[in-house]
Formats: C-alpha cells, structure tokens, sequence
C-alpha cells in the first residue's frame, strides 16, 4: 500500500512538471486588438513668459497671439 502511495506521488509530481514545462515552452499570448491602437494627444504650446509647454486647450491667449499658461503671467509679461 505504501508503494502505491509513493507511485501516485511520483506519477501526479511529474504530470504537473511537464505541464508547466510546456507552458513555459509556449510563447506569451499576443495582446488585444485594443491595446495596440495608438493614443492620439493634445498639441503643447509654450507660455510667452515662462517658456513652460502647456497643453493648448489650456493657454490662455494674450496681446499678439501669444500664448500664457496663467492670468498672472499675461498680465506680467502685458505691463512689461
């Protein structure tokens, strides 16, 4: 009886064995469809007075067509 218990062990301990085996053999699944599309962006626009990039729906515009990324820094670089 012994016996038999040894041999269900050594038989289940290589079944798991040769089955991570041939998994770790498979190559890796590719990824979703939706995964590989491209992620489309905001333009960047630099503020006049700082020189900071901020995105473009966020600029705040001033004299001149310049773009500013505050209040503050329009009207600093408006009086100067």
């Amino acid at each position: 009886m012994r016996f038999l218990a040894w041999l269900v062990l050594a038989i289940l301990v290589i079944y798991v064995m040769r089955k991570k085996m041939i998994a770790a053999m498979r190559p890796p699944p590719s990824p979703p469809a939706q995964a590989q599309r491209s992620v489309e962006g905001e333009s960047m626009v630099s503020c006049a007075h700082c020189g900071i990039y901020i995105p473009a729906s966020e600029a705040l515009s001033g004299p001149h067509d310049q773009l500013y990324c505050s209040s503050e820094h329009r009207a600093l670089h408006v009086s100067s």
